[in-house]
């Protein structure tokens, strides 16, 4: 394509220039819209041109198409054609494209590129405190606004923004503006005149002696200059308005939506089809998809994958399942916390909950937490002296829960003949509506709950989130049987 191209430029009555041009031109539009795509055509143009020692032309006029490109994201492709075949002496700009012109704005751009890790920027706030970008991430999205009291085009966006950032506060999108002028005074003026209080959200900060080099590190040569960086720091948007901005966040909360679910239908799936035998076959079944997505260098889908995963099984109301969440958790999760962006969830709560999974086991000791009875008395749920103790988890408001506390009242003669002690556990149960509880529904055994300072330690401790369940214990404490089914437990306790 490319030798033809150039013969019929050689055979053309217009001129060279254009008809290159137009070559050039005609060839990048097929090229699919992302830069790795671009950087690849580009150097196939480049090194054709070669040949007829059109090759610096070539790369000259890619150089201005990408710089000068409205389409986000693309100005890499320019970065890119200038460190490899300028800025390294390879090719002599040709004319009316000068090296240094190509040197500056490769300085200016090259660390703040769509997909880059956002250089940290270390500046005090106007309380005189220093404050890092990287430590003022939001949750979801930071919007990094270098502003100046003097702009006109920064009077007119600012507020706009604080509109935006105001109405996704919750959702976790904080802004980090930095003053670009020297003079701190007229920043706290601009301050004042223009915000009637501090937003919760906003970080306001200068570097009036430029020691942070923030112009060259963000290209940051008018104002405003706003960019949007995501949670895990990497910059997701650049050369933004505020309109513009909010269409980008509106269109990456859609993918990532998207994703989410197609990672959990994927997932859902997945889990079907997995092998509950014993803990080698669920290892098995998982490890092959952990070394598939944890190779990939944005651990988003390993998290986002590992995490449903491991929370479906803890969840499941099938006790093999339930135990294959504490080998996900150890295989999967807990050795490899260095790739979660919250430590405390594979530091912390997922190990805490391995350890509930493994303390809750058919023939483990059941454990023992205090917790209050209808008279506010305290009660030691799991000590025991009776034959049987059927301890039942329950909720007022569950109509499942209310069928399977009329089998229990219909056999409770026949169970305290059998030596079995009921005993019921309103996790979210207030003490003050224990009594009314135990009266209106004419129960004749304890209802205990944690109390109103004590719903953490119920969780914690028992698998108490599906309502209604039940543990049969033993004489000496051992959890003997997790089900409902009574016909089961009437064959235990014969």
């Amino acid at each position: 394509m490319f030798t033809s191209a150039f013969a019929q430029i050689k055979e053309s009555s217009d001129s060279l220039a254009s008809s290159l041009d137009r070559h050039i031109s005609a060839y990048i539009s097929t090229i699919p819209l992302n830069k790795d795509s671009l950087i690849n055509a580009s150097e196939k143009l480049i090194d054709a041109g070669n040949k007829n020692n059109l090759s610096s032309y070539i790369a000259g006029r890619l150089f201005t198409i990408f710089r000068d490109t409205r389409i986000m994201g693309l100005e890499g492709v320019a970065i890119h054609i200038a460190e490899k075949y300028f800025l390294n002496g390879a090719l002599i700009p040709p004319e009316g494209l000068s090296l240094l012109d190509i040197q500056v704005y490769t300085e200016f751009n090259k660390n703040s590129l769509i997909g880059m890790q956002a250089p940290d920027l270390e500046m005090p706030d106007i309380k005189g405190n220093w404050v890092s970008l990287r430590s003022n991430l939001g949750s979801q999205y930071t919007v990094l606004l270098f502003f100046d009291d003097k702009c006109p085009v920064c009077k007119v966006e600012m507020p706009q923004i604080y509109k935006l950032s105001d109405s996704l506060k919750t959702e976790g999108l904080n802004v980090f503006a930095v003053y670009t002028s020297p003079d701190e005074s007229s920043m706290m003026k601009y301050i004042n005149d223009n915000f009637k209080e501090l937003p919760d959200n906003w970080i306001f900060a200068s570097d009036p002696s430029y020691s942070t080099d923030f112009q060259r590190l963000y290209n940051v040569i008018k104002t405003p200059r706003i960019l949007l960086i995501d949670k895990r720091g990497k910059i997701a948007g650049r050369d933004l308005n505020s309109k513009a901005l909010k269409e980008l966040i509106t269109k990456l909360n859609e993918q990532e939506k998207e994703l989410d679910n197609q990672i959990k239908s994927f997932a859902t799936a997945y889990l079907e089809a997995a092998d509950y035998k014993d803990s080698s076959s669920v290892y098995e079944s998982f490890r092959s998809l952990f070394e598939r997505v944890v190779n990939h260098e944005d651990k988003e889908v390993y998290r986002t994958l590992f995490s449903f995963i491991f929370e479906e099984l803890l969840y499941s109301e099938e006790y093999k399942r339930r135990e294959a969440s504490a080998i996900i958790a150890e295989n999967f999760i807990i050795p490899y916390s260095h790739y979660w962006e919250s430590l405390s969830y594979p530091s912390e709560w997922v190990p805490s909950m391995v350890k509930r999974v493994k303390a809750n086991k058919i023939g483990e000791q059941f454990p023992v937490l205090n917790l209050y009875n209808s008279k506010g008395r305290v009660v030691t749920l799991g000590e025991t002296s009776a034959r049987y103790t059927l301890i039942y988890f329950t909720d007022p408001g569950c109509s499942a829960c209310k069928l399977y506390t009329e089998v229990l009242k219909s056999n409770y003669k026949f169970l305290k003949r059998a030596g079995v002690k009921i005993t019921a556990v309103i996790p979210v149960g207030r003490r003050s509506e224990l009594k009314a509880y135990k009266r209106d529904n004419n129960l004749k055994w304890e209802v205990l709950s944690p109390g109103d300072d004590g719903l953490a330690s119920i969780f914690k401790t028992y698998e108490a989130e599906r309502v209604p369940s039940a543990v049969l214990l033993d004489e000496g404490g051992r959890i003997i049987a997790k089900t409902l089914d009574f016909a089961t437990i009437k064959d235990i306790i014969k």
